[in-house]
């Protein structure tokens, strides 16, 4: 009769098997072998003979700032009416969190792994780097026990800033850590995901989560070219033992496994798998392969005109060098002195033949040439892949030789261009809404205890609000915005509240009284008390709304309405005094949009 350990055995047998024949998939459908060589290639190491033409590096720094948000941000709206004030509070969380892990760095480098790979994976989580235990919550903000040592509390096991206890966090993961099942096509329909993890073994021995940790031997090293692990250099401490872990998360059983050294050290419900339903990964693939999982890398497509192009560049170079002016001359012609005299750089030097009959017996200058053809090689190596990423002259910041485009033409590639660069955007955009809305049902499942942020109405009215994961739980459209990527500037700001100063100025449908307020923000760095110049209403009587309509020309009248600010009562459930938290179901219940 079979024992409990047989069968964890043969469990873990099974899932082991599993992974290795992923491990197939991925060899026989990726270019996995060529990954190490791209980065390579992008990191400019080449043999010390070739003079190389790194346009994989130049692509990728040019493609990279077009497509990822150097200041993302989502807006959200409700799908019901009952949600407007949630939905306030929601994208002030989404935003805040967006900032507070790092969000922006993550897309940026799982980017350039995508650009470099064809894939860049980005895996989700909650409170741990490796695995969330609801069952270990030790405090009120949800955090768990498992990023302290298990026999020396207070010292930490975990070491990404990134990753705060009782929050959502987003990281990349290098392609070569995952796995996925033999014969999957996209990353929608994954029956479960294999992630490998370098940990080192006595921060995996004092992991709480963790069982039968105690005869694990930690005989692996992680790559020590590529990995940061546990905020220690690998090949700096190569005494350190490390293990390797196999974390699967199955979506089948909605259970997360994990397995060192051929032992089952996790297995749990997974509650971030109950929470968004769905597996925590998300993944940046700029070609998608019509039929695989693993798709196509950009630099695979243009790696044979990459190595090309640096063949042609060595071989004009070395022509270069062979075609500098040299000269025969017989022997006893010159002495030492003249021929120094004649090669010395002297403007016109006249140097005395010894014994020559023949002037052109005595010295032959050599010019050899380089071959033309080696010019044109290397500029259609140029050509072959900028048409391959979509990228032409101007959009690698120089302007093109020769006749120049008309004004019709340039506008035909620059759209083309546009279009390729949208596309990726709008991918990148999709992978960003993805992983907020995962994030916001982990909020919502995991945050139980009251928290207060910040929210402003539409017209202005800062509040803060007290609420709980449960009560802001619902259903949201989010949306990111394609110019979200723009930097803004002290000198935009001013000029951009400028304009808007000047356009609705004495307009009746727009509120006077926080258009200046908004005016005067511009100054607030230079200046702080320059906000004191107006008094912000926290709300105002609808019978006296429109005298907040008004007009308030610089030096107006502005009396009767300020005095109408200070004596505005809490009308609809805001708050009575500035800094007063309010409940969002009392702002909700009498609260106005």
């Amino acid at each position: 009769m079979p024992t409990p350990n047989d069968e964890f055995k043969e469990f873990t047998n099974d899932w082991m098997q599993h992974i290795r024949t992923g491990l197939d998939f991925r060899r026989k459908y990726s270019s996995e072998k060529k990954w190490p060589s791209f980065r390579k290639y992008y990191r400019g190491h080449w043999e010390s003979n070739i003079l190389p033409v790194n346009r994989t590096f130049s692509y990728g720094r040019n493609l990279i700032p077009r497509v990822y948000f150097r200041s993302p941000r989502v807006t959200v709206t409700p799908t019901r009416p009952d949600l407007a004030w949630h939905s306030r509070v929601v994208e002030e969380i989404d935003n805040q969190l967006i900032q507070q892990t790092f969000l922006k760095g993550t897309l940026k480098k799982g980017s350039l792994i995508g650009y470099l790979c064809g894939i860049g994976p980005i895996k989700l989580g909650y409170d741990s780097e490796f695995g969330f235990d609801p069952s270990q919550i030790i405090s009120q903000d949800g955090s768990t026990v498992t990023q302290e040592s298990r026999s020396k509390p207070g010292e930490r096991i975990e070491y990404h800033e990134g990753i705060v206890p009782g929050y959502p966090w987003a990281l990349p993961v290098q392609p070569e850590d995952v796995v996925v099942p033999w014969g999957s096509t996209d990353a929608q329909s994954l029956p479960w995901i294999a992630h490998r993890i370098y940990r080192p073994l006595e921060d995996v021995k004092q992991d709480q989560k963790y069982l039968d940790t105690k005869d694990l031997q930690g005989s692996r090293q992680p790559d020590a070219n590529r990995r940061w692990v546990g905020g220690r250099r690998v090949d700096k401490d190569k005494d350190i033992p490390f293990a390797e872990l196999w974390e699967v998360r199955d979506y089948k059983s909605r259970s997360i496994f994990t397995f060192c050294e051929n032992t089952l050290i996790l297995s749990q419900h997974d509650a971030l798998q109950a929470a968004s339903n769905g597996l925590p990964w998300e993944f940046i693939i700029w070609n998608e392969d019509p039929e695989y999982f693993w798709p196509i890398a950009d630099v695979d497509i243009i790696e044979p005109q990459q190595l090309e192009l640096n063949e042609t560049r060595t071989q004009e170079s070395r022509h270069r060098k062979i075609t500098l002016l040299k000269f025969l001359y017989k022997k006893g012609a010159f002495t030492k002195e003249m021929l120094d005299h004649f090669l010395s750089g002297e403007v016109g030097p006249a140097v005395e033949v010894n014994e020559a009959e023949i002037l052109a017996n005595a010295i032959i200058a050599l010019q050899p040439h380089i071959p033309p053809d080696l010019r044109a090689a290397a500029n259609q190596c140029l050509i072959d892949m900028q048409e391959s990423l979509g990228f032409g002259p101007n959009q690698g910041g120089q302007y093109k030789i020769g006749t120049p485009p008309s004004a019709t033409e340039g506008n035909i590639v620059n759209q083309t261009f546009e279009s390729r660069i949208d596309e990726r955007q709008d991918i990148l955009g999709d992978v960003l809404v993805r992983i907020v809305k995962k994030w916001n049902q982990y909020i919502f499942n995991f945050w139980t205890e009251e928290k207060v942020i910040q929210i402003t109405s539409p017209q202005g009215t800062p509040y803060w609000v007290q609420y709980t994961g449960d009560q802001i739980k619902g259903d949201y459209f989010l949306n990111v915005d394609p110019e979200s990527g723009m930097p803004v500037s002290r000198v935009l700001r001013y000029q951009m509240s400028e304009n808007l100063f000047k356009m609705f100025n004495g307009d009746q449908t727009v509120d006077q009284l926080l258009l200046r307020k908004i005016y005067l923000d511009t100054y607030s760095q230079v200046e702080p008390l320059v906000r004191n110049l107006l008094t912000s209403p926290e709300e105002i009587n609808p019978q006296e709304e429109g005298l907040r309509r008004q007009p308030l020309a610089p030096g107006g009248k502005a009396g009767k309405l300020q005095e109408l600010v200070k004596g505005a009562g809490n009308r609809g459930g805001g708050p009575k005094a500035p800094g007063e938290v309010v409940p969002l179901d009392r702002l909700v219940r009498g609260g106005k949009l």
